[in-house]
């Protein structure tokens, strides 16, 4: 254990745990264990507990459940695993009991992953008190990631990816024979469910330093076991690789300068100074856009990160990633179609509408990852001007998106498929498309404005398409 013994800062909720339990006079051991007792050293946010249970897990949690008027999942009966879902101010907290991993506290502690997660407090007892064998307190100090144990990696190799994420998260230093366990075992990383690898590989997606993360995971081997193969046919040459970090660099910087976490230091500099303030108009539809979740875990800004990392092309098979169905099309409309952006200097009403038609809410995707990559592009050799005309473009595209849709996007069609039909005694077929076609963009550049002019135009073009 660590010389020093510091003191814990508990959430409320974590308090008011602590209370609810002893006052049921359980006689079964417990402790708060893992990642919530890093962030309580840390006084960091809590929103996971893991309590460690030397005895029946799932039957306590169980009783937990009834006490707080909470959710029950029993994750694994065998291995003694159940989750607790808490529902407080609005907030879900996920609350896992598990058996001990061995027959003592200290031996379920060694048999973790690294020593920043293997610390421990008494729930029955002081909890504010920090039982801390490996010294993952002073690794925190430090700086430094360690593994508890030189079987750590080998007995999961998630934990390999874990390690990067951690070390991203916190900004710590891998520690060499850490980091040599990570790289021999680099391609055992399949041995994990491709679920398990998407979690913990979103997770890191999600942080503000993602790019470092990348890097590390790209220098360690493990990347090439995470994305598809195809990502990698047109990354050979290591300039690519730079290009695209570059381009997830400043796709996060745009996310962030959108944010409800953004401070007066994020826009500091020019390129997103200037951005900020043009978008900031759109600042909340852009936050509930990228704060779109996909599964509970992962979120639309997140697979806008994901879509930087990978090649403009639109062969990249990105099902080894597990995604849903959804979100494998919104990552591949996003990448297939950034060329779009930049095609065009001028973008008039009929260019945005065929813009927007074609792609939808992928769209905003589109517009500020076609951003971040001409940041990227540019590096140290940005030109101010040409910065601003792209921002104009984006905010124009935007302001039809949001602030002008049913004009611009998708106005309300003066004459449905139908009355086509019946007006020019036609069948159901391609022409009928056609024409709704032509008259959705008439009614967009103004040439046509009622259900007079409507008819009129329609007859027009039916006559011209029949000739």
């Amino acid at each position: 254990m660590s010389d020093e013994a510091p003191r814990l800062s508990w959430t409320d909720f974590v308090q008011d745990l602590s209370t609810l339990l002893r006052n049921q006079e359980i006689d079964t051991p417990l402790f708060l264990v893992g990642g919530a007792v890093r962030d309580a050293y840390l006084r960091g946010a809590i929103t996971d507990v893991d309590i460690a249970v030397d005895g029946d897990a799932v039957a306590l949690a169980r009783q937990a459940a009834d006490w707080l008027d909470a959710d029950i999942y029993v994750m694994d009966r065998e291995r003694g695993v159940a989750r607790v879902l808490v529902n407080q101010d609005g907030e879900r907290i996920c609350v896992d009991f598990a058996r001990l991993r061995g027959e003592t506290l200290d031996e379920d502690l060694r048999d973790r992953d690294f020593t920043i997660n293997a610390m421990a407090a008494d729930l029955l007892g002081d909890i504010d008190r920090l039982i801390d064998p490996l010294g993952g307190a002073l690794d925190l100090r430090k700086k430094i990631l360690r593994r508890c144990s030189a079987a750590a990696i080998k007995n999961d190799r998630i934990r390999a990816l874990r390690a990067v994420r951690l070390s991203t998260q916190f900004q710590l230093k891998i520690q060499p024979e850490t980091a040599a366990d990570i790289r021999a075992g680099a391609g055992l990383l399949c041995q994990c469910s491709g679920e398990r690898i998407r979690d913990e590989f979103f997770k890191l997606l999600s942080l503000d330093r993602a790019a470092r993360g990348l890097r590390v995971l790209l220098h360690l081997g493990l990347l090439q076991e995470i994305l598809p193969r195809s990502a990698f046919v047109a990354a050979s040459e290591s300039e690519d690789w730079a290009t695209r970090l570059a381009t997830v660099e400043r796709t996060v910087a745009i996310l962030k300068a959108i944010s409800s976490r953004r401070t007066d230091n994020t826009a500091a500099a020019f390129d997103l100074g200037m951005l900020t303030i043009q978008l900031d108009r759109f600042r909340g539809a852009l936050q509930a856009h990228i704060g779109r979740e996909y599964g509970g875990a992962r979120n639309r800004g997140a697979l806008l990160v994901l879509a930087a990392l990978l090649p403009d092309r639109d062969d990249v098979d990105v099902s080894a990633l597990k995604l849903s169905a959804e979100e494998a099309r919104a990552i591949m409309r996003t990448v297939k179609h950034l060329g779009l952006f930049s095609e065009r200097e001028c973008w008039p009403l009929l260019e945005q509408h065929r813009f927007w038609h074609e792609l939808g809410e992928s769209g905003i995707d589109v517009t500020l990852l076609a951003l971040a990559k001409y940041l990227a592009a540019q590096g140290n050799e940005l030109q101010q001007q040409s910065w601003l005309e792209r921002i104009e473009i984006a905010t124009d595209l935007l302001n039809a998106y949001f602030y002008r849709y049913d004009e611009i996007v998708d106005p309300p069609l003066l004459l449905n498929g139908r009355d086509i039909q019946q007006r020019l005694q036609i069948k159901p077929g391609p022409l009928v498309g056609e024409l709704l076609k032509a008259l959705r963009e008439a009614q967009v550049t103004g040439e046509v404005a009622s259900t007079s002019e409507a008819k009129h135009f329609i007859a027009r073009q039916a006559g011209s398409r029949r000739k």
